[in-house]
């Protein structure tokens, strides 16, 4: 005969189990949204196609890589390429942070948006999830489509989050870690570079040093 306290023992882990399936279900779903896609590039209808046209022009069927180790050149290289965009900014980052660099990018893309470009942002939800007031108010923008990558469920609750990703702990850990800033389908900055003041030597602890390519 099984004991009592054995049966019990099994219902009450029966239970936690399902209890725990409940719960990753519940949190596991996610919004989809409607499929996004890069804008053709046209010739001549922009600045940087008109920058960029000459040069192509004397080089047919090339491609140019310029380095940037720099980070005030890094810094510039972004906000100058947002400022000359007429069609597009198309970004991807595994943070943005909310401080003195990442204001005054994120005031880039609102003013680029403004001149009616469209602006695509994806970042990591790993760090996305603590600025989700910032997030929300930049997607409603009419122009700026910003989505996450492997969303958490748990948005305002630290707790809820972090139990969230403990019991999907394999699929949490599935993390986009893209830096990738591209404008108007012409010009493109890849690199290790989040956008954040330790990226661009505004930071007065410490700051990064990384090598992009444009």
């Amino acid at each position: 005969m099984i004991p009592w306290f054995a049966v019990s023992l099994a219902v009450l882990i029966a239970l936690v189990g399902a209890m725990i399936l409940y719960i990753y279900g519940r949190l596991g779903r996610r919004p989809q949204a409607q499929p996004s896609f890069a804008l053709p590039v046209a010739e001549n209808e922009t600045a940087i196609d008109l920058d960029i046209g000459q040069i192509l022009l004397d080089h047919p069927h090339q491609n140019g890589v310029a380095l940037i180790s720099d980070s005030i050149e890094a810094f510039v290289a972004r906000a100058h390429s947002a400022r000359r965009a007429g069609r597009s900014l198309d970004l991807q980052y595994y943070y943005w942070k909310d401080d003195l660099t990442g204001f005054l990018l994120t005031r880039e893309l609102v003013m680029a948006a403004d001149r009616g470009v469209r602006i695509r942002l994806l970042l990591d939800d790993i760090n996305a999830g603590i600025h989700d007031r910032l997030c929300i108010s930049l997607d409603a923008h009419p122009n700026i489509d910003v989505r996450l990558f492997n969303p958490s469920r748990a948005r305002r609750d630290r707790f809820r989050r972090g139990f969230e990703m403990a019991i999907r702990a394999f699929s949490a850990t599935r993390r986009m870690h893209n830096k990738l800033w591209i404008a108007d389908g012409r010009l493109a900055i890849a690199g290790g570079r989040n956008i954040g003041d330790a990226y661009f030597d505004a930071a007065e602890l410490s700051n990064f040093r990384d090598l992009a390519g444009c």
